[in-house]
């Protein structure tokens, strides 16, 4: 008996290690931050990074090293293992909010962070108050416009370049051609051959310091030639 149990172990341990039944054990790998992005103050001072890790790893700054540093470590690849917190020191930013990276990365994984940093000023995108009439409320805040259509043009109030602007529209066979000079903008409207009023919407849109696309939704109500009515009666 005792020759015939010993046997069967044998076989046991060989089955473990060799059938695709009893694969090998292999533990899970774990890395990542306890947040996909990490805000930090304007002004001059520190940050912290909650890493959750069961393995050795390397962090490196691929981007925003000109402001952003690792507290503890010269240079912008940082080895650390299991779970800590890894402190970063940031420069104080008198512009626009800006954006740096770290990633993450072992044998087998790697992840992405974003280092968010706000800016001295907030970046704003609206109607210039003197042309706000030009958007009715009593029409839904929509632009009335003429069935003739043509260029038309309105003033912004924004804190972005003239290319850093964009315009997008729902229909671009009636309404296209954006284009931004001075913080206005202005863009073509067909004419309208229908019998009937019709909206289109567009959008201004930019994409902000944190990589961020930011952008004011609007509508135009476009009137129809009553003479294609007149026509038809």
């Amino acid at each position: 008996m005792k020759k015939i149990f010993v046997t069967i172990l044998a076989v046991a341990a060989l089955a473990s290690c060799s059938s695709p039944y009893y694969p090998e054990y292999r533990p899970v790998v774990s890395l990542g931050a306890e947040t996909s992005s990490l805000v930090c103050e304007n002004t001059e001072d520190f940050c912290r990074l909650a890493v959750i890790a069961n393995i050795e790893y390397e962090a490196t700054i691929i981007s925003g090293s000109e402001w952003l540093s690792f507290a503890d470590t010269e240079g912008t690849v940082r080895p650390g293992k299991g779970n800590e917190a890894i402190e970063f020191k940031h420069l104080q930013n008198n512009n626009d909010k800006r954006v740096a990276r770290l990633v993450l990365s072992s044998y087998s994984r790697r992840d992405t962070i974003k280092i968010k940093q706000k800016g001295r000023f907030e970046d704003y995108l609206a109607i210039h108050d003197d042309d706000k009439e030009h958007f009715s409320m009593d029409n839904g805040t929509r632009m009335p416009v003429e069935w003739e259509g043509g260029e038309i043009s309105f003033r912004l109030r924004t804190s972005c370049l003239d290319h850093e602007l964009s315009g997008w529209s729902s229909d671009k066979t009636i309404l296209n051609g954006f284009k931004f000079q001075n913080g206005v903008c202005s863009f073509f409207v067909a004419a309208n051959d229908e019998q009937q009023p019709r909206i289109v919407t567009f959008r201004i849109s930019y994409v902000d310091g944190w990589e961020d696309e930011k952008f004011m939704e609007l509508t135009i109500r476009q009137g129809y030639n009553p003479d294609l009515v007149d026509d038809k009666e």
